[in-house]
């Protein structure tokens, strides 16, 4: 391959906010890229449930649950899942203790907290997706269910420092700044310590006997930040979140405005 396009979904592929579906612009700058000899790899916080209808979408891979898992084109999977005694101490921590939310992401599931499982109720009623409901399970149904990633939803500011600082050290823990912001409450995603999107770029390009200076890093949201540090070029949406930006190699427009297929065109990747 000449290169490794990796790319976030939400804010970057797609404008998650109005719908899951990757636009025919940006569906014609990823055929022009392969056609190029580029490889092109979503890189995300989703489960692989979460993937499933960019499947056949012509990508060569994916990195996903925030680095804790890979599915590469004749490759095994990779799958890092969070220690079992660490699962059961966070669930006690974030909803006993600090009374927040969580909702953790199996391969192919998520098990969320009450809160959480009824946010994502209301959600897919809203966007008529049916197919997250087969996702969709209550936490107490998980049983022995191996857990790749964990989102957290946290009340407030203290409560998220109290919350990062206690955290046990066997943990990863990104506070998400996404480009749609965090709302009235504040938010984050944990992995195993060291397990990150970043890292999973690497991993992934180990894989496939490539070299990382041939990679780019296409994000919006903070939990993207190791994934534009880790890529030789990492370039930001327009709508990124300012922090990510100040990060960033470069910054394209905006996802309305076609921002990932420019950035193609001016790294000459297309």
């Amino acid at each position: 391959m000449k290169g490794y396009l990796f790319l976030d979904i939400d804010g970057t592929l797609v404008d998650s906010q109005v719908t899951d579906r990757i636009s025919p612009s940006t569906l014609n700058a990823l055929r022009q890229a392969r056609e190029n000899g580029y490889g092109c790899f979503i890189c995300s916080g989703r489960n692989y449930g979460g993937l499933s209808m960019y499947l056949d979408a012509g990508f060569d891979g994916f990195v996903y649950a925030d680095g804790a898992a890979i599915r590469l084109q004749g490759h095994e999977p990779v799958m890092i899942p969070i220690e079992e005694d660490l699962l059961k101490e966070l669930e006690h921590f974030v909803l006993e203790e600090l009374h927040g939310e969580m909702s953790m992401a199996s391969d192919d599931h998520f098990f969320a907290s009450k809160g959480q499982y009824e946010l994502w109720v209301n959600y897919i009623k809203e966007r008529g997706n049916a197919s997250f409901f087969e996702e969709l399970r209550r936490i107490e149904d998980r049983g022995d269910t191996p857990i790749l990633e964990i989102d957290v939803d946290l009340p407030d500011q203290e409560t998220e420092d109290l919350f990062i600082k206690k955290l046990n050290p066997r943990l990863e823990y990104i506070s998400t700044t996404a480009s749609y912001g965090r709302g009235s409450r504040t938010a984050g995603e944990i992995t195993m310590a060291g397990i990150t999107k970043g890292e999973g770029i690497r991993m992934a390009v180990e894989m496939l006997g490539g070299d990382m200076k041939d990679t780019y890093g296409f994000g919006d949201s903070m939990n993207d930040a190791s994934m534009i540090k880790a890529c030789a070029v990492g370039v930001c949406m327009g709508n990124g979140a300012e922090e990510l930006k100040a990060l960033s190699d470069y910054v394209t427009d905006d996802i309305k405005e076609d921002g990932l297929a420019k950035a193609f065109r001016k790294f000459g990747i297309i």
